[in-house]
């Protein structure tokens, strides 16, 4: 009987074993889903170095271009030359957009006139721009994040 206990006890373990290595492949697969990026967002022909530089990061298209608290995340810096350089860094692994306006008058508002049509420069990633009906949509300016560092030039229009 004992010999018995014991033979069923080791094959308990036998078959535990296969079910402790799959749960190590399976952390390892999360692993990689949890990997992140620096995105450097690089702006270039400003037409002057008055007021600031506000930049948005958006994980989705909810709220974007409409709603700024909607973004991933939301820097802004005074000018100094004719470039300016904004660094996102931990940033996970997925599609993202930037957009960036020069708040000339520093109200902290992307100023348009009575059309609508803006009167502070701005950009947005692959140079997307906004038609007669209004702004591009998220997937227009979409891009993948998938390495250790993405370089992302944008230049102003105004």
């Amino acid at each position: 009987m004992q010999a018995n206990i014991t033979i069923k006890g080791i094959l308990m373990i036998l078959l535990l074993v296969p079910v402790t290595a799959l749960g190590e492949v399976v952390e390892s697969e999360s692993a990689a889903e949890e990997q992140t990026g620096t995105i450097v967002v690089t702006i270039d022909a400003l037409r002057n170095c008055d007021g600031n530089i506000r930049v948005a990061l958006w994980a989705s298209e909810n709220g974007f271009l409409r709603d700024p608290d909607s973004a991933f995340r939301r820097v802004m810096s005074v000018i100094e030359g004719e470039t300016v350089e904004f660094v996102f860094t931990d940033i996970p692994f997925g599609e993202y957009a930037v957009s960036a306006f020069h708040d000339e008058n520093e109200d902290g508002n992307h100023n348009k006139n009575f059309l609508g049509k803006p009167t502070e420069g701005y950009c947005i990633s692959n140079g997307a721009r906004g038609g007669l009906f209004g702004p591009p949509g998220f997937d227009d300016a979409s891009f993948t994040l998938e390495t250790e560092e993405l370089i992302l030039p944008m230049r102003m229009g105004y």
